[in-house]
């Protein structure tokens, strides 16, 4: 991005917005890869990196969080704008929509789980799309092709089972989490990464109904 307007008049920054301030621009040349992600250890800790994940904004990046040390290391993974809804990088080749889901995504109070089976699959086949194809496509961002391949890399990390994947618009996250000042650190053992994984099927309500599966 630098230098900035008007000195380079393609920057999606002004000089002004950075005058009698120290500026760094993080590269990404180290060699270092989480995933597919070209990454930057911010404090040199292995506490915090930032990924690289371009597409839906110039420079737009991620952050990894460690939230847990050891053997048992877990993170959480803020995606920002890297997609705006679970549905668009999920499912994958990586994590298939599962046989039961439980809780219920529309019925978190139910003793029974949702079971997708065919009905997803018949779901998928009739908007020209297979089992293990996100939901939506992208539509939103600067340049989507690369959104879209950038989101593959994403589908490969949500597939790890000690990553929480978070993106910025995801009200299952919203409304299933603690809030701040409470912490994050125990998502793991309190199993919201795997209770909240499928939350967005909810948003199918009326189909998983049509379907007699609920």
């Amino acid at each position: 991005m630098l230098p900035g307007y008007p000195a380079n008049p393609d920057s999606p920054i002004c000089e002004s917005d950075y005058a009698d301030r120290t500026l760094r621009e993080i590269a990404f040349a180290t060699g270092l890869r989480i995933g597919q992600f070209p990454a930057y250890d911010y404090f040199g800790d292995g506490s915090f990196y930032l990924l690289d994940s371009p597409g839906h904004a110039i420079g737009h990046l991620c952050g990894l969080a460690r939230t847990t040390g050891g053997e048992e290391s877990t993170f959480v993974l803020l995606g920002g704008d890297i997609c705006h809804y679970a549905g668009i990088f999920r499912p994958s080749v990586h994590l298939p929509v599962p046989d039961a889901i439980l809780p219920h995504p529309c019925l978190p109070t139910a003793n029974f789980p949702l079971c997708p089976g065919t009905a997803f699959v018949e779901l998928q086949k009739a908007r020209g799309r297979d089992s293990t194809s996100p939901l939506y496509d992208m539509t939103f961002g600067h340049d989507i092709p690369l959104a879209q391949h950038t989101a593959t890399w994403l589908q490969e990390l949500d597939a790890d089972d000690r990553i929480f994947v978070i993106v910025a618009h995801d009200s299952t996250v919203r409304d299933g989490v603690d809030h701040f000042p409470e912490s994050l650190n125990d998502w793991k053992s309190k199993g919201w990464g795997k209770t909240l994984k499928w939350a967005f099927l909810r948003d199918l309500k009326a189909y998983w109904k049509q379907q007699g599966i609920m």
